[in-house]
């Protein structure tokens, strides 16, 4: 059993993790995610669920670690993952094969979350994935919305092909007979 003092003396950790007590066991956590993440990621995958496809949150993305000029498995924490039509994942899966993901959203906020996700941006072109959406927020606001920067792939890399507010996805989007993406998300060129 662990004592107020043998707790409160364990060793700080980095933002974003926590000792937790569970079942008598002493483990080092991931926090829960902040109200604004939770609620950028939920509305854009809900857009894209708007539009008929799959999506799910906090998601792996498989890669053999090729893509980065090494080998062996390199799984991509993605906090949203919109599904190729068609297809429906597992119920138990949590790791997906780049060939069946449409679009893969990343929200960040801190300096060092942004260099990952522009990280990811080489990474997820050379895997395929025919579009990135970046959420970015404002850590020093309450302003609840976040700026969404939407790459799409062309060629062998992305490009970026809009950009919009949260705020301003259409709540019930239509998918036009064009396809594309962007302009469904209320993007004018």
């Amino acid at each position: 059993m662990r004592t107020r003092a043998e707790f409160d003396a364990l060793p700080s950790v980095p933002r974003g993790w926590a000792w937790e007590l569970r079942f008598g066991r002493l483990e080092l956590t991931v926090m829960p995610v902040t109200f604004w993440y939770s609620r950028v990621v939920f509305t854009v995958l809900e857009f894209w669920r708007g539009l008929g496809y799959e999506i799910a949150g906090d998601q792996y993305v498989a890669d053999s670690g090729f893509a980065r000029g090494d080998s062996g498995h390199h799984n991509f924490v993605v906090d949203g993952v919109v599904f190729k039509a068609g297809h429906t994942p597992g119920k138990h899966s949590t790791t997906h094969d780049s060939r069946r993901i449409l679009a893969v959203v990343e929200a960040v906020w801190q300096p060092a979350q942004v260099h990952e996700a522009l990280d990811k941006l080489r990474v997820f072109a050379l895997l395929g994935i025919p579009h990135y959406w970046i959420v970015r927020g404002d850590h020093q606001s309450d302003d609840m919305d976040g700026f969404v920067s939407m790459y799409e792939l062309i060629g062998r890399e992305y490009k970026l092909t809009g950009s919009r507010l949260v705020s301003q996805l259409p709540v019930r989007p239509e998918v036009r007979a064009t396809g594309d993406i962007s302009r469904s998300a209320g993007y004018r060129a």
